[in-house]
């Protein structure tokens, strides 16, 4: 979920089985992010992968990647910046991140990233791809589960 628990309506729809819906609310707490986070790269990458993971669970795989691959971007430069985000919560709307702060946090935020389109490229049948998408969040985050 994000700071304030934004995403948690869409992960509801998800488990309900409601992924058109689930995607419309992660549409919305996009915008959000962006209106409240002054377009911070660090305050955007949960929202982002959130919408991503809705239009996974729909598979519309083209769509989820073009959405992971801007929160994975973000997530790079977060880190590469060393970007702060005080209060920020370490963890996603549908997979748990893990705790920690500062870089530690981004670094568990874009494994999270790379972690779910993996697992978009594994659904959509590119197992080259995704093992490619797995082998780079493990470096950053071993504790995520391994996708076999």
């Amino acid at each position: 979920m994000g700071a304030n628990g934004g995403g948690k309506k869409a992960q509801e729809l998800l488990q309900a089985g409601h992924p058109s819906e689930a995607r419309a609310v992660a549409e919305k707490d996009l915008h959000t992010s962006i209106a409240q986070s002054g377009f911070s790269s660090f305050g955007l990458m949960v929202p982002y992968n959130n919408r991503a993971v809705a239009y996974t669970a729909e598979g519309k795989y083209p769509e989820a990647h073009k959405i992971f691959s801007r929160a994975i971007g973000l997530g790079r430069a977060a880190v590469s910046q060393g970007q702060m985000a005080a209060g920020y919560s370490g963890g996603s709307t549908y997979t748990q991140a893990g705790a920690g702060s500062g870089k530690g946090v981004q670094k568990k935020i874009l494994a999270l990233c790379l972690f779910n389109n993996s697992i978009a490229y594994r659904r959509e049948g590119d197992l080259v791809k995704a093992a490619r998408f797995q082998a780079d969040e493990r470096k950053l985050d071993p504790s995520l589960p391994e996708l076999k």
